[in-house]
């Protein structure tokens, strides 16, 4: 009967465990990390989405727009930084302190952010599947944070939020919470395109 218990124990234990690194077993979502991870290949995606072809205003559901209080989407001039085809779309939110924008990123996937930003001040967190790194940065114009989706080979979803539009209290901490809302939100969305 000993015998029996024992496995049945342990399978209970590590059923409630959860992890994307080897040897290192979490329960429910991983604690964000810091510093030497590399590209996360295709299979790491619960989907590859080619964001050549992704509106980013279409990731604004009704849905998302209501469980964040978005009041205004808006396309705008894609980046030229971010590669030929690249796309933009920026939103305000009921609450003035951040305002968003989602860029379709098509000139470098994640070693070429990590070559850019410096991967010493990339977090890596998922969201909603999909392996992603934060960018805190504290910028002239008020705080902000990136949220860099990797969607497919060569190509990221930058989710981001700035602060202070006219908002004291608007803080870099606070722009990572909006901006990894927003990533989250929209990260369902994606997985349908």
């Amino acid at each position: 009967m000993r015998r029996l218990a024992v496995p049945f124990l342990l399978a209970a234990v590590l059923s409630g465990c959860t992890s994307t690194d080897q040897g290192a077993p979490t329960t429910g979502n991983p604690a964000p990390t810091t510093g030497t991870s590399t590209g996360s290949p295709a299979g790491n995606r619960p989907k590859a989405v080619d964001l050549k072809t992704l509106d980013p205003c279409s990731l604004y559901t009704d849905e998302v727009k209501t469980a964040l209080g978005v009041r205004l989407v808006t396309p705008r001039d894609p980046q030229a930084d971010y590669g030929e085809g690249s796309k933009t779309c920026s939103n305000n939110y009921e609450a003035p302190a951040y305002s968003s924008s989602i860029y379709t990123v098509l000139n470098g996937g994640v070693d070429r952010l990590k070559q850019t930003v410096g991967e010493a001040k990339l977090t890596t967190v998922r969201v909603t599947g999909y392996p992603a790194y934060i960018d805190k940065r504290d910028t002239g114009a008020g705080p902000a944070c990136d949220v860099y989706v990797d969607a497919n080979d060569g190509q990221l979803l930058l989710v981001n939020a700035v602060g202070g539009l006219g908002e004291d209290k608007a803080t870099v901490d606070g722009a990572c919470e909006q901006a990894t809302k927003l990533a989250m939100a929209v990260g369902p969305v994606l997985m349908t395109r």
